[in-house]
C-alpha cells in the first residue's frame, strides 16, 4: 500500500491532511452526537460497545492475538506489539461476554485465551506469560490480564478447559509476591510495576470471588493491606484505576469499609492530584475505569459525589467522540486540520489515541470498552435503564 499526504492551505477553508490510496478518497464528518446529551443515552451507548466489540474480534488473527496498531498518517501499523496488551484486550472482551454473553464473543474470547496459554512458560510451581518463550520476556501484568480472562470465560461459559492453566497461571502470579510489599515485575527482576502491582491484586480479588479459597483469601487480606499502605501514602496513575476495580471487588465480597474508603480515596487523589485539570485531547479511558467502581460505592450524600459524578460525565461525553463511526473516513485533529484516509472505514468502532494522534491501538479500544460497560451498568443500577 502506498501512500502520500498533502497539506492544502487555501485562504477561508480548513487545511486538509490527506492519505491517497489508490486514487480512493472519500470525507464524511467526524461521528459527533448530535447532542450532548445523546452521547450518554442508553441506545447510543450500546452502539458504542457493541462497535467496539465487532471491531476487537474482526481485528482477531488466526493466532487468537489481534492486529495491534494502525497509524492513519503512515497509512499502516507501527509493526510493534505488546504482549500486556495483548492479554488486556481479551480482558475486555471477557467483561464484554460477561455483559452481553452472546456467541459472538464467546469464540474470540476463548481463541485469545487459548493464545496467551500458549505464550506461558514454567517457573516454579507455575506458569507466567512470556511472549518470546523466554524468562528475559516475562510480564506479570499480561499473566494477571490473562487469568482475568479465563476467569471471565469460565464464569460465564462454564467451560472448565483452561482450568489448569488458570491454576498454574494463580502460582505463578503468587510467586512473584513480595512479603509485606507487592508484586515482582518478573522473577528475575527485584523491582515492582506499579501497573502490575493494581492488575495482580484485582486478578487475584477476581480468582477469589469465583473459587473463594480460605487460603488465598488470608493471602490477599495481607495483599490488601500491602496495596492500601503504599497507594494510600503515595498514589500512582500507573496503579490507580486497576486499583480501585481491586479494592471494589474486594469491598463486595469482604464488606470490609476500609477497602471503600481506599477505593474512594484514590479517586478523590485522582481529581486533587493525579489529574485535576481536565483535557480535551487525551483518550482518559483508563481513569473511567477506576472512577466509576470508586463512584459506584460513593452515596449523593457524600462530599465526594459530585465532583466525581461531574468528572465521570464530562470524560464519558468526551471519550464516545473519539470512537471511529462506520464507514468514517475523516479525523478533525484541530488546528484546522483534517486528516482524509479511507483506511479509516476498515476500524469503525475503534478508538484513537488523542485527538493530535492519528493512532488506533487495541489497548485504546479496551480501556474505552471496559469504560463504556462500567459506566453502563451503574447508569442502569441508578435509572433502571
Amino acid at each position: 500500500m502506498t501512500a502520500r499526504s498533502d497539506l492544502n492551505l487555501r485562504p477561508g477553508r480548513k487545511r486538509r491532511l490527506s492519505t491517497r490510496v489508490a486514487g480512493l478518497l472519500l470525507a464524511i464528518t467526524l461521528g459527533f452526537p448530535s447532542s450532548q446529551a445523546e452521547s450518554l443515552q442508553p441506545e447510543r451507548l450500546d452502539r458504542a460497545i457493541e462497535a467496539a466489540q465487532q471491531q476487537l474480534t474482526g481485528a482477531q488473527l488466526e493466532s487468537g492475538f489481534f492486529d495491534y496498531d494502525f497509524d492513519f498518517l503512515r497509512g499502516k501499523p507501527t509493526g510493534k506489539s505488546n504482549i500486556v496488551r495483548q492479554a488486556g484486550t481479551a480482558y475486555a472482551l471477557g467483561e464484554a461476554y460477561a455483559h452481553q454473553r452472546t456467541a459472538e464473543l464467546r469464540e474470540p474470547l476463548r481463541k485469545a485465551v487459548a493464545a496467551l496459554a500458549g505464550k506461558s512458560i514454567p517457573v516454579d510451581r507455575g506458569e507466567l506469560i512470556s511472549f518470546n518463550g523466554k524468562r528475559s520476556g516475562i510480564k506479570g501484568g499480561a499473566t494477571a490480564l490473562a487469568l482475568l480472562a479465563e476467569l471471565y470465560y469460565y464464569r460465564n461459559s462454564g467451560d472448565g478447559r483452561f482450568a489448569q492453566q488458570r491454576e498454574v497461571w494463580l502460582q505463578g502470579l503468587l510467586g512473584l509476591r513480595r512479603p509485606g510489599a507487592g508484586f515482582l515485575r518478573a522473577p528475575d527482576l527485584t523491582e515492582e510495576s506499579h501497573y502490575y502491582n493494581g492488575e495482580v491484586w484485582l486478578a487475584l480479588a477476581f480468582y477469589n470471588a469465583t473459587f473463594e479459597s480460605a487460603r488465598l483469601e488470608r493471602q490477599l487480606r495481607d495483599i490488601d493491606r500491602a496495596m492500601m499502605a503504599a497507594y494510600g501514602k503515595e498514589p500512582h496513575i500507573g496503579f490507580f484505576h486497576w486499583g480501585a476495580m481491586a479494592a471494589e471487588r474486594r469491598f463486595r465480597d469482604t464488606g470490609r469499609e476500609e477497602l471503600k474508603r481506599f477505593a474512594q480515596s484514590q479517586a478523590e487523589n485522582y481529581l486533587s492530584g493525579l489529574r485535576p485539570k481536565r483535557s480535551l485531547n487525551a483518550n482518559t479511558c483508563y481513569s473511567l475505569e477506576g472512577m466509576i467502581p470508586a463512584l459506584s460505592l460513593t452515596g449523593p450524600e457524600d462530599a465526594l459525589y459530585q465532583p466525581l459524578e461531574s468528572r465521570i460525565e464530562w470524560e464519558m461525553r468526551k471519550i464516545m467522540t473519539f470512537q471511529i463511526q462506520p464507514g468514517q473516513t475523516q479525523l478533525d485533529l484541530g488546528d484546522g486540520i483534517l486528516l482524509t484516509s479511507p483506511d479509516l472505514a476498515a476500524f469503525g468502532g475503534a478508538f484513537i489515541a488523542n485527538r493530535k494522534t492519528p493512532l488506533t491501538r487495541i489497548d485504546y479500544t479496551q480501556h474505552c470498552l471496559s469504560a463504556i460497560i462500567k459506566y453502563r451498568k451503574w447508569r442502569a443500577s441508578e435509572t433502571g435503564l
